[in-house]
């Protein structure tokens, strides 16, 4: 298996790092904290200027997202 996996340069995951947390590329910021401070009623705004990310990777990770929720229930062919 890979020690890393990397996708379209939004996120990526690294076995040897955060103990194989999906993160936002390049930095050890989980993808799960943006759920979780969206979970908490913060705005998505407050999140990348606390953590530093770009708002337009965030709202792609954010997409994306949504795409697996998608896939996930898409009917059966």
């Amino acid at each position: 298996m890979e020690a890393q996996r990397v996708y379209k340069n939004l996120i990526w995951q690294d076995e040897n790092r955060m103990s194989g947390a999906i993160c936002f590329y390049g930095t050890r910021i989980p993808v799960s904290f943006l759920f979780e401070f969206l979970e908490n009623g913060k705005k998505l705004e407050d999140f990348v200027a606390d953590y530093r990310i770009d708002v337009d990777v965030a709202r792609q990770v954010v997409h994306l997202a949504g795409q697996g929720i998608e896939t996930y229930f898409a009917p059966a062919a």
